[in-house]
């Protein structure tokens, strides 16, 4: 009776099995038609303009789509590239020592200018000085009416930055004496750009930095550090240098239709996306 039931068992997975490969097929053929996307993952920070530049992109090259999906952060698409899971990855800092020492390659396609912005409540205010970002960072300046005896109305500055390492903190920390110095920062601390811009936007009487890009066309007010704009002007003419780039970053030759994308975006076309949506072209 034992061996007829494992007789039974053996002829049950003969009978099934070709079931389950067939069942098994559709997801095996997704992923082998995954690769037909060109899937770039990495910081926040470039995400909408790529976004933008991939819609661009896929105009006049229907056949190569363009993913740009959520963010990673830089080194999670370094590390996505690193481990060969990604062609390509989108990064907002410089490469280390130790990521070179991985054979990677990058290519800088834009610059974009670090701006502190407003949740579009606050009104009054146009420009702070290095002190007055000293002051609203480190808790010093709570008020906004500390600022300008005209904002009485609008009451308690809210604050939000970003975690240490992140690429615009750094450029702050760099660039602005005192800011790395602050011990410990006033408000709360966000993750990656796109969580700063919803967190802006939901947020009354709240300030906060990030590239400008992800801040154009979204209502929230940009303002002028010492009187001089991020205009593509002022970058150009180092009035204004709180930027951080934007690079692509790969390990092996790039395939063609990689390779088509980045050649794209030294294109007219691409470069005056990026100027209208406050990144300046690297020539």
């Amino acid at each position: 009776m034992k061996k007829n039931n494992i007789l039974l068992a053996l002829l049950a997975l003969l009978v099934l099995s070709p079931f389950s490969a067939q069942a098994r097929q559709p997801e095996e053929q997704k992923t082998s038609e995954n690769p037909r996307v060109l899937m770039i993952p990495g910081t926040g920070d470039s995400q909408v303009l790529l976004r933008k530049l991939a819609q661009l992109y896929a105009k006049n090259r229907p056949g190569i789509p363009v993913e740009i999906p959520e963010s990673i952060g830089s080194g999670g698409g370094i590390r996505s590239v690193i481990t060969g899971k990604n062609e390509i990855a989108r990064v907002a800092r410089p490469l280390t020592e130790k990521e070179n020492a991985q054979g990677l390659k990058s290519r800088i396609f834009a610059q974009a200018p670090v701006v502190f912005a407003v949740n579009p409540g606050v009104t009054g205010v146009e420009t702070l000085s290095p002190e007055q970002i000293i002051g609203i960072y480190s808790g010093r300046i709570p008020q906004w009416d500390a600022l300008d005896a005209a904002l009485s109305g609008v009451g308690k500055i809210y604050v939000m930055n970003r975690e240490e390492g992140d690429s615009s903190r750094t450029v702050l920390e760099r660039l602005i004496p005192g800011f790395k110095e602050i011990a410990v920062p006033a408000g709360a601390t966000v993750y990656s750009t796109p969580e700063a811009v919803q967190t802006l936007m939901a947020s009354p009487n709240t300030i906060g930095y990030l590239p400008m890009p992800a801040v154009v066309g979204t209502g929230l007010k940009m303002l002028q550090v010492q009187g001089v704009a991020p205009s593509a002007a002022n970058v150009r003419q180092k009035k204004y240098q709180m930027v951080i780039p934007f690079a692509l970053v790969w390990k092996d030759t790039l395939t063609p239709r990689a390779q088509d994308f980045l050649d794209f975006l030294s294109s007219p076309a691409a470069k005056k996306l990026m100027l209208d949506n406050g990144a300046i072209p690297v020539e």
